[in-house]
């Protein structure tokens, strides 16, 4: 493919605060061939002045309020691009960002994801680039861990870019209000090849109202969040039986961040919990199976092991700032987090990556007419 169209499409709910960012970020790319779509969800703040002053360097389309998966299928259908990033409106990309996925683009991919770099409201770095990707992961051991668990290591929506015939072939999904990228990168590696650039290529924004960053402890998500990966679970079994793929027995069972979930809400709220008859000792026997067999690396799983033992065995209080730390990063302290990036546990920004995020663009925390 020479000189692929590349679609940015940014779903936007009440975000006109971040969606200058966005859609500057979006419009600043370095590769020439780049078009912007927004497609705002039924705001009811001042979005829609925000978009109006992009002018026709965007296209934007209004619909009512329907939620993210619809969001993401309207701007779709509006796109006309090879390659389509959907970016969340509170996050942002990197100017080389089209340039490097193109570059690393090639017949037979359906996805490619990336790193990327934490900031806060104002867009300063909070200093933890995500996912720590295990070395040399493959397409094929992608394949593998999603048939295995539903899940593999891969970032949020701002960090994926997906091939249009793939999409064609699995948009619209279930009505979600939030979360669509999960069934999307669930399946993806079923269709071809899933390309993973160590890079951080994208912002991701943590202010307080994101559905899957939490600034301070929200027990109730964790029940939500369960529930996602049923229904993520469900979807690949579809697909998996479209494309004559086996998927063997319930794939959540054997992941191991979802089960860690699901021993936060048995700790947190088990009267909330939407696995029916599930039991903490239940739980911990398919959480310690899971670390035992599961693909990180050994003293990654044999932390995550011990935290789940101390979770189940702790009284209450022990184990919610257990489950905190775990799920809050910013509750750690900067101790623990350099503990962490020593076991290559969390990712070690390069130096690259430390000097420039530390000096992040202004405009990531301005208007377009501040810019």
């Amino acid at each position: 493919m020479s000189d692929p169209l590349v679609s940015i499409v940014i779903d936007n709910y009440n975000y006109g605060r971040f969606l200058p960012a966005a859609v500057q970020s979006a419009l600043e790319q370095t590769y020439p061939h780049v078009e912007v779509v927004i497609v705002d969800d039924g705001s009811t703040d001042d979005s829609r002045a925000v978009i109006a002053r992009f002018g026709d360097r965007v296209t934007a389309i209004f619909q009512e309020n329907a939620g993210q998966s619809e969001a993401f299928y309207t701007g779709f259908k509006a796109s006309r691009g090879d390659i389509v990033v959907f970016l969340d409106s509170d996050d942002a990309i990197r100017p080389e960002a089209v340039a490097t996925i193109v570059a690393y683009w090639r017949p037979g991919v359906t996805k490619a994801q990336w790193c990327l770099s934490t900031v806060d409201a104002e867009g300063r770095f909070l200093g933890t680039i995500f996912p720590n990707y295990p070395p040399g992961l493959t397409s094929e051991e992608v394949r593998r861990e999603v048939l295995r668990t539903a899940l593999y290591p891969c970032p949020p929506t701002s960090g994926n870019a997906y091939a249009r015939w793939f999409l064609e072939k699995v948009l619209p999904v279930h009505v979600l209000r939030q979360g669509t990228d999960g069934p999307l990168n669930a399946v993806a590696p079923l269709y071809g090849e899933t390309v993973t650039i160590d890079r951080a290529l994208s912002y991701y924004r943590v202010h307080g109202s994101n559905d899957g960053a939490q600034k301070c402890l929200v027990p109730e998500k964790f029940a939500r969040f369960i529930e996602m990966d049923m229904a993520r679970s469900m979807f690949l079994r579809r697909h998996a039986m479209r494309l004559d793929f086996d998927v063997v027995g319930e794939p959540n069972d054997r992941a191991i961040l979802h089960l860690q979930y699901r021993l936060a809400s048995l700790k947190l709220l088990p009267e909330k919990h939407p696995v029916k008859g599930e039991t903490l000792g239940g739980a911990i026997r398919l959480a310690l199976a899971a670390a035992a067999t599961g693909r990180d690396r050994v003293i990654s799983r044999i932390l995550v092991a011990l935290w789940c033992l101390a979770v189940t065995l702790a009284p209450r209080r022990m184990a919610e700032q257990l489950i905190t730390w775990r799920f809050v990063p910013e509750s750690r302290s900067p101790a623990l987090n350099a503990v962490l990036r020593w076991l290559h546990i969390l990712r070690e920004p390069a130096p690259d990556e430390r000097r420039e995020e530390m000096n992040l663009p202004a405009k990531l925390g301005r208007r377009p007419a501040e810019a």
